[in-house]
């Protein structure tokens, strides 16, 4: 079996116009969820064995977050350039890449690929994964690249404002 958690970065801050995309970091609410949300996982008792992440500034923020609520080494976590903006396509080809070695693994990323990419696996989910938001999956495989012909199965689907 394969578990894989997807979470889109946290709310990111736009006060500042002159900054690129790229380099925006998370505002007061997204430095709150990303916490929030690596607590829920802690209390799911969710663990990963390998964190993958987009190398944006928000994205960092996010997982450097989460990494710590769910004491993930943070000097373990890849940053993958390939993984900011990346559409459905671009993140398959990193998550096959994924050595089999690993079998819970999180990737932090963007939207609309990662809201595209969840709605590729055991149907439709959402028309839009909220900033912070989580949907963990299942495969009924040994091999990260044959997730798309496995069984899947919807652990959770999770966002910080889920419960309010």
């Amino acid at each position: 079996m394969k578990r894989l958690l997807m979470v889109r970065h946290a709310k990111s801050d736009w006060s500042d116009l002159s900054l690129k995309d790229f380099d925006r970091p998370l505002n007061k609410r997204g430095k709150e969820n990303a916490p929030l949300m690596g607590k829920r996982l802690r209390n799911r008792h969710y663990y990963v064995d390998l964190m993958l992440s987009s190398s944006s500034k928000r994205t960092k923020g996010t997982s450097k977050r989460i990494a710590k609520e769910i004491n993930y080494e943070e000097k373990k976590i890849v940053w993958l350039e390939e993984l900011y903006h990346a559409n459905t396509n671009k993140i398959k080809q990193v998550i096959y890449g994924i050595n089999d070695k690993h079998d819970s693994v999180m990737v932090v990323c963007h939207n609309t690929g990662i809201t595209d990419f969840v709605n590729s696996f055991c149907g439709y989910i959402t028309d839009n994964l909220p900033t912070c938001g989580m949907v963990a999956f299942q495969f009924d495989t040994d091999s990260w690249n044959k997730i798309d012909t496995a069984a899947c199965k919807l652990i959770f689907f999770d966002y910080p404002r889920s419960r309010e």
